[in-house]
């Protein structure tokens, strides 16, 4: 593993060891990293997932704010995303719980206190997945719509065009867009997003928007005991419309919390900035209490 340190405030020192991690079930094998903090005592975790699209690099800034102060934190790619095998499909909960099993293993994690904290697929995925696996806490960033959101309101012929690409190979988004809904400006921005950045996928559209268009994310949220939510979203946001947010945060049982910031864009709560470090310190916060 490779020692990295991390300064927090001016005379605060912590060293992170940071280094690549293979884990997976089912044939599908997950490409990640682990950040653990040199601690002599047992510490809460976190997993962190990235969005459709984009890698686990799109939250590793994330994960050293949070690991920073003392939580061992996982990213990983999903299925048909970076360095992982297998093609997205409807498997994205089961690399969440996969994720889960192989943080929980190491002797220095805490399993009783571990945070799922996701960005737009990866937020769905992680609020699915924690029905099953009740975690201490849980952060959505920029939360895509639930069934009867912008997607399930998508004119039914690009939906069928979309399930019958079959299995596809996308280094960059088509002008017609990956997902039906993304238009103009915000179409063009997410090419361009993901050609700078060597984002690319592999996807099987009809097993990938059957999970998408029957997530039933608010009652998953519904059957969450004892955990902490988040939701973190930007009233700017054109590609995830806030409004559907709050429909979800009102499912969530107590105690939940929302930040909602003005203007923005879908990417911005994983940006550098106040709002990216507000909700690592909720999370780091919320794992750290009694």
């Amino acid at each position: 593993m490779l020692e990295r340190e991390t300064h927090l405030g001016n005379d605060t020192l912590v060293k992170l060891n940071e280094g690549p991690v293979t884990f997976g079930s089912g044939g599908v094998r997950l490409s990640g990293e682990v950040l653990l903090p040199n601690a002599g005592h047992r510490m809460p975790g976190a997993i962190l997932c990235h969005g459709f699209g984009s890698s686990r690099r799109a939250v590793k800034a994330g994960a050293r704010a949070i690991a920073s102060h003392g939580v061992a934190v996982l990213i990983f790619d999903f299925r048909g995303h970076g360095g992982s095998d297998g093609i997205l499909d409807g498997g994205i909960v089961a690399d969440v719980i996969d994720a889960w099993h192989f943080l929980s293993q190491f002797p220095c994690v805490d399993e009783k206190r571990i945070a799922l904290i996701g960005h737009s697929m990866g937020a769905m995925a992680a609020i699915l997945a924690a029905q099953q696996l009740n975690p201490r806490a849980l952060v959505a960033l920029s939360c895509p719509p639930e069934l009867g959101g912008k997607l399930a309101k998508a004119p039914s012929f690009i939906l069928d065009k979309l399930s019958n690409k079959g299995t596809t190979v996308i280094n960059e988004l088509s002008s017609e867009g990956a997902l039906p809904w993304p238009e103009g400006a915000i179409n063009m921005l997410s090419r361009l997003w993901m050609h700078l950045l060597g984002f690319g996928l592999r996807v099987d559209w009809h097993s990938f928007l059957e999970v998408v268009t029957q997530a039933k994310m608010s009652t998953a949220l519904g059957k969450l005991r004892e955990c902490a939510t988040l939701f973190v979203h930007c009233e700017g946001d054109n590609l995830s419309p806030y409004q559907s947010v709050l429909e979800l945060y009102e499912k969530a049982r107590h105690p939940k919390d929302l930040f909602l910031a003005k203007g923005g864009f879908h990417s911005a709560p994983l940006q550098l900035g106040g709002l990216r470090g507000g909700w690592a310190r909720w999370a780091v916060a919320t794992l750290m209490a009694d």
